[in-house]
C-alpha cells in the first residue's frame, strides 16, 4: 500500500528553460545598438545626442525582451507528467500527464540548420487533438528519449 502511494507522488526529474542560444540574433542586435549608442554619446559618431538615447534604449529594450522571454517560460518534467509554465508575474500552468500520452501518435523534434550545430531545438508532443511544444531547449534528443521512456513506464 505504501509503495503505491509512493509511486503516485510526482518527482521532479528535469527543469528546463529556453536556451540563450535561441536569442543570439537579439543579443547581437542589442549589443550592437548599445555600442552605437555609447559611441554616439561619447561623440565618436557625429549624430545628435538625442539619437544616442534612442539607439541605447532600443538596444536595452531588445536585451530585456530576450531575457524576459527566457524567464517567462519554464518546462518541468516529472515522473508522471510534464508541466508548461508561462508568465513572470501572472503564471499560467498546463499539466500533461503521461497516462494519456501512452497513446501518443506523434513525438518529434524540429531543428533548423542553425539550431542543429548549436544543439538546441523544439520537441513536439501531439496527443489526440492537442500539440504541446517544449521550445528552444538544449539537447532536445535527450529530452525526447526521456519522454519516450516515461511514456513506456507509465503504460505499465
Amino acid at each position: 500500500m505504501a509503495h503505491e502511494e509512493e509511486k503516485k507522488e510526482d518527482h521532479l526529474l528535469l527543469s528546463l528553460r529556453q536556451t540563450r542560444r535561441a536569442f543570439l540574433v537579439e543579443y547581437f542586435c542589442s549589443f550592437l545598438l548599445l555600442g552605437i549608442g555609447v559611441a554616439v554619446y561619447l561623440h565618436a559618431v557625429p549624430i545628435r545626442q538625442q539619437y544616442s538615447y534612442l539607439i541605447g534604449a532600443l538596444g536595452l529594450l531588445s536585451l530585456i525582451s530576450a531575457e524576459s522571454s527566457i524567464l517567462a517560460t519554464r518546462y518541468k518534467i516529472y515522473n508522471t507528467k510534464f508541466s508548461i509554465i508561462h508568465g513572470l508575474i501572472k503564471h499560467q500552468k498546463k499539466n500533461v500527464y503521461f497516462q494519456p500520452l501512452a497513446y501518443v501518435p506523434d513525438l518529434n523534434i524540429h531543428q533548423s540548420r542553425v539550431q542543429r550545430p548549436l544543439n538546441y531545438g523544439t520537441v513536439f508532443i501531439k496527443t489526440g487533438g492537442e500539440t504541446f511544444e517544449i521550445r528552444n531547449i538544449t539537447h532536445p534528443q535527450k529530452v525526447l528519449v526521456m519522454i519516450e521512456e516515461l511514456v513506456k513506464q507509465n503504460k505499465q
